[in-house]
């Protein structure tokens, strides 16, 4: 009785299996492109709420502090008048994560479904630069 050769179907599997291994990070990838200057287009940080957790976890909605009852009795009233604004939370990074989850949680019973966090952009610190820092920091060694 005569058997199928398997050897060809296999090469050809494997050569496609490596022509998709190649083409599927180009799928997922963007492309670079320098965006046009508008003169008409609006920041995001001009139309949003800002809530703020200070370093020792003081609430500042806008300009005033409150506590977090007030903050989100403030959201709700804030919700109701305002649409769909976007919330952006500036949290000091010694803040407990708790604290934090609490804001969003208050944030998002107020109604609001477009929250972002701000940060600070980091300096580009070689990665050798960064382990010696943190070694010499007290750091977790490697």
């Amino acid at each position: 009785m005569a058997d199928i050769n398997m050897t060809p179907l296999i090469d050809v599997m494997l050569v496609l299996l490596i022509i998709f291994m190649i083409a599927a990070p180009m799928m997922t990838t963007g492309v670079d492109v320098k965006l046009p200057e508008s003169h008409t287009g609006r920041n995001l940080e001009s139309q949003a709420l800002t809530v703020t957790v200070t370093f020792d976890g003081r609430l500042q909605f806008e300009k005033a502090f409150v506590p977090l009852p007030v903050l989100a009795n403030e959201l709700k009233q804030a919700a109701q008048a305002g649409g769909k604004r976007p919330v952006l939370v500036r949290a000091d990074h010694n803040v407990p994560y708790g604290r934090v989850i609490q804001v969003v949680d208050a944030i998002r019973d107020a109604g609001f479904t477009q929250v972002g966090f701000v940060t600070a952009a980091a300096p580009n610190v070689p990665i050798q630069a960064a382990t010696a820092l943190a070694s010499t920091a007290g750091g977790p060694q490697s």
